[in-house]
């Protein structure tokens, strides 16, 4: 946890990894015998799998699932207790502070969009077997909960896809050329969509500043203000290396012990700039002011502004 914040506090750069979701004891079975299967299949371990290949070995590692011995079945489930233990372990270890910081950063917006995208983004297309899971989950997940808004726990989950696995497997001929003709006219509208689609550009994340802000003109100073910005010009000259929480006390302590009088005072030198600020607004925003002649061209002098 300490090294943790160290982390945090010291590089702000450097964002440290969260832990992983533990792995339940079906993963950690499918870990077990997943390369066995994969040999199986391709004995080269360099050679790339496709993707029926893959479901292959899904649907051979779930058919193993659905007949694991009870010894196997005893010893996965308590290695995952144990990875789900340390899991708990090190999330509580994990300073919230540093939880939100990664949440915003994987939130954080990309910027203004500067080009727009070209076409419709494109969707990963279904396999085969996707299509043939779509058709079938429904029926599996009523037969073991006929209520539609029930949640389903994890258990119950790989009960559903240890269920299509299995009907997979055993799927007919006719119904296996539909999926595939289906899977097949997916991959091309994929294709075509991938071709055509040309992603946004994004810009700056942070909003530039307007040109119109650099003409808004000033607000006024408060009181407080103006008797801050004398006394503590004052207390620097004094005094040159008090610090500013030091100043900033003295000019709180000072102005809340101020008589009426003086602070009648700072308060009519605040009106005044006040109404300065609000002529000085009134005239043409432009450089050339003696190109009108009935508008004064008032020096700084004639202002009388508090401040240079």
């Amino acid at each position: 946890m300490e090294l943790a914040r160290a982390q945090l506090t010291t590089d702000e750069s450097v964002i440290p990894t969260p832990p992983k979701r533990a792995m339940t004891a079906y993963l950690i079975f499918c870990q077990r015998h997943r390369e066995k299967i994969m040999r199986s299949i391709r004995p080269d371990a360099s050679q790339k799998f496709t993707r029926d290949e893959m479901q292959q070995v899904t649907t051979k590692l779930a058919a193993l699932w659905n007949n694991i011995s009870a010894k196997e079945l005893k010893e996965v489930k308590e290695e995952a207790a144990k990875c789900k233990a340390a899991y708990e372990m090190q999330k509580a270890a994990f300073p919230s502070a540093l939880l939100k910081k990664l949440a915003r950063a994987k939130n954080k917006p990309k910027g203004t969009i500067v080009v727009e995208a070209q076409g419709e983004k494109p969707v990963r297309a279904k396999t085969a077997y996707l299509i043939f899971c779509g058709r079938h989950r429904e029926k599996i997940m009523r037969g073991i909960h006929a209520d539609p808004d029930a949640k389903f726990t994890r258990g119950e989950m790989q009960q559903v896809t240890t269920q299509l696995a299995a009907l997979w497997k055993n799927v007919g001929a006719r119904e296996l050329a539909e999926c595939k003709a289906e899977a097949k006219k997916e991959l091309d509208r994929y294709r075509v969509l991938k071709a055509n689609y040309r992603p946004a550009v994004y810009g700056p994340a942070k909003k530039q500043k307007s040109a119109k802000g650099a003409n808004k003109p000033k607000k006024a100073p408060t009181a407080y203000l103006l008797f801050a910005e004398d006394l503590r010009n004052k207390l620097k000259e004094a005094n040159p290396e008090l610090k500013h929480d030091v100043i900033s006390q003295r000019l709180s302590h000072d102005w809340k012990n101020i008589s009426p009088a003086d602070k009648q005072m700072w308060q009519r030198k605040a009106d005044e700039y006040k109404q300065d600020l609000s002529r000085h607004a009134l005239l043409p925003a432009t450089n050339s002011l003696a190109d009108h002649g009935n508008v004064p061209v008032l020096t700084a002098q004639q202002y009388d502004l508090p401040f240079d």
